[in-house]
This record gives structure tokens, C-alpha cells and sequence, in this order.
């Protein structure tokens, strides 16, 4: 039977159990009928894929959680495998959740694959804390959220052309790249980058000196917005 999540610190955990394994773990609430099906399933499921971990997080007592991972309804089952969910399946169809199990088995953690076309890396959105993450200067109809999205969405400064970042993520992270996808006329052009600052305001942005600092040219974002870092000192 799946393992019910009983403190936040443990999904950390859990992500880092992914690396060995693939975890599934069944968003759920309590008044959601269909819940209890699921529940039912992966019982069943939980002896048939004896090296699979199942878990349970209730999307009420861990709204954070729930919100980091983007759960917008229960029943929602995600897979992980190192450390990055690679699937989904909402609602209690016991077909597809076993379908999403052998992919998963199947499914390499990412090891060889590309994300936005970085090879051997995967994407970190999911691992970012949003409520501990915060951007100054913000334009209110477009906030921050807006770039850990897909579509048409975005963040926009409120004022004038500057920003203040600051991202925080639910367990130590090796940063090999960033990607920034803009209009050409409205894109970004210089980046300043720190590492474990959460201090950082317009006046030390523009005097302290950088962890990186990089010139956003119109060929970086026709190859996509992919532009490397210097991977050794992004590694904490």
C-alpha cells in the first residue's frame, strides 16, 4: 500500500529515493471519492511492482507541496525517477496508472536524455520553492509565476527595465544552464547571477560583483535562450 507523507521534509526524501528507484506518489483528498479508487489500486499495484515506492500526499495538509508540483485536482499521480517527475495521470483509470508504471520502469531517469535540448541535464522547475522565492519589481498582472509556466504568460518589471530574482529550490541543485524565452524587442540583455544570496537588492546588484555575469546576445536567443553557466560554481 502506499505510504502516507507525513511532513514536508520527507518529499525531499522522497525525491532523493527516485534516484534508485521509480516512486510514485498519489496526490489525493480526502473528500474526493474517486481517491479512495485510487487508493485501492495502488494497493493492489503496490505488490504486483514490489521495487516500485509508493507514496501518499494529501494536497490540503501540504498545500505547499501540492502547489510545487503544480497539482491543479485529485486524484493526480506523478512518477519520479532522478529526482524529476517524467509523468502524470489524473483520475482513477487504474490502465493508465499501470501504463505510466512500466514507462517509468523503462524510462532511463534522464540520464541520456535532453531537456530544452541541454543534453544530460534535466529541467529543475519542479524543484523550485515558489513561496520562498520572491522578484522585486514585479508587474502585478505578470508576476514571476508566469516563467515557470508554458504559453504565452510572462513576467514584466512594473517600472523600468530592471529585476531582482531570487530562486529557491527544495534541496541542493547543480545548475548547468538557463534558458530565457522573450520577444527579441522585450528580452532581457544582461544578467547578473549570485549564489546563495537572499539579500540581494537593486543597489547590491549593481555594486557587488557576480557569481556570473552574461551578455544576452539576438544569436543566444535564436538558438533557443540557452546560454551555459559556469558549471563549478553552481553546484550547491
Amino acid at each position: 500500500m502506499a505510504v502516507n507523507v507525513e511532513r514536508t521534509e520527507q518529499f525531499v526524501e522522497i525525491l532523493r529515493e527516485s534516484s534508485e528507484k521509480l516512486v510514485v506518489v498519489d496526490f489525493y483528498s480526502t473528500t474526493c471519492p474517486p481517491c479512495l479508487v485510487v487508493d485501492q489500486i495502488l494497493g493492489q499495484l503496490a505488490s504486483q511492482y514490489p521495487t516500485v515506492a509508493f507514496y501518499k500526499v494529501d494536497v490540503k495538509k501540504f498545500s505547499d507541496v501540492a502547489m510545487q508540483c503544480r497539482i491543479s485536482a485529485t486524484p493526480t499521480l506523478q512518477f519520479f525517477r532522478k529526482g524529476r517527475s517524467i509523468n502524470e495521470v489524473k483520475g482513477a483509470n487504474k490502465t493508465a496508472i499501470v501504463q505510466a508504471i512500466d514507462a517509468g520502469l523503462s524510462d532511463n531517469g534522464g540520464e541520456t536524455a535532453a531537456a530544452f535540448g541541454v543534453v544530460g541535464h534535466s529541467d529543475l522547475t519542479r524543484l523550485v520553492l515558489k513561496t520562498q522565492s520572491e522578484c522585486l519589481n514585479q508587474d502585478d498582472d505578470h508576476p514571476m509565476d508566469n516563467i515557470f509556466t508554458e504559453g504565452a504568460s510572462r513576467l514584466q518589471s512594473d517600472v523600468d527595465e530592471q529585476l531582482v530574482i531570487h530562486v529557491s529550490f527544495n534541496q541542493p541543485i547543480r545548475l548547468h544552464s538557463l534558458m530565457l524565452k522573450a520577444p527579441l524587442e522585450h528580452a532581457p540583455r544582461s544578467l547578473k547571477l549570485f549564489v546563495n544570496r537572499t539579500d540581494v537588492g537593486f543597489d547590491d546588484a549593481e555594486a557587488a560583483e557576480a557569481t556570473q555575469q552574461i551578455e544576452m546576445t539576438k544569436e543566444i536567443y535564436e538558438r533557443g535562450g540557452v546560454v551555459n553557466l559556469r558549471y563549478v560554481r553552481f553546484q550547491n
